[in-house]
């Protein structure tokens, strides 16, 4: 009788000790991403992924973001502690010869809400502006700022037209 009442005592203050504050589940909505889409410039509609592009921070060449990817579409994190985040965006960036590098940087606003007591807090990025030169040379041809507020990554933010 005594071990049975000591295992529903543990069971029950096991079961009660945790909240839902106390876990960050991996469904609940963070710091969101930068939703990227790379298109065919002569073909808008179509997508187009990018021949082993990789990313780096433009402070530091050396800090890869993503590398190798061969993807259309790219989830990219903005500086959650600035308001600008400059990268090198390198398109066949394993082939020494044919590399081709471009500047993007991203100026925002940011914004800190309160997730819970576990995930802490998430950034949300407002007023998103993008400088980029782009020329006849350039791989980038183009691009369309879909929203201005990175919110969530439920839609695509940026579309790259190359």
């Amino acid at each position: 009788m005594r071990v049975a009442l000591v295992v529903v005592m543990s069971v029950f203050f096991l079961g009660t000790s945790c909240t839902k504050d106390d876990l960050c589940s991996g469904e609940t909505p963070t710091t969101p991403l930068l939703q990227v889409e790379f298109r065919d410039y002569l073909d808008r509609d179509a997508l187009k992924p990018v021949t082993d592009l990789s990313i780096n921070l433009l402070d530091n060449d050396t800090t890869i973001v993503q590398n190798g990817l061969n993807e259309s579409l790219l989830s990219l994190p903005l500086d959650s502690e600035a308001d600008q985040s400059a990268f090198y965006w390198i398109k066949n960036a394993s082939d020494t010869i044919n590399r081709e590098v471009m500047t993007v940087s991203f100026f925002y606003q940011r914004s800190e809400q309160f997730v819970n007591r576990a995930c802490g807090f998430k950034t949300q990025y407002t007023n998103l502006a993008i400088d980029i030169e782009i020329n006849a040379l350039s791989w980038i041809q183009d691009l369309d700022l879909l929203t201005p507020n990175v919110e969530d990554e439920e839609q695509i933010h940026l579309i790259i037209y190359h």
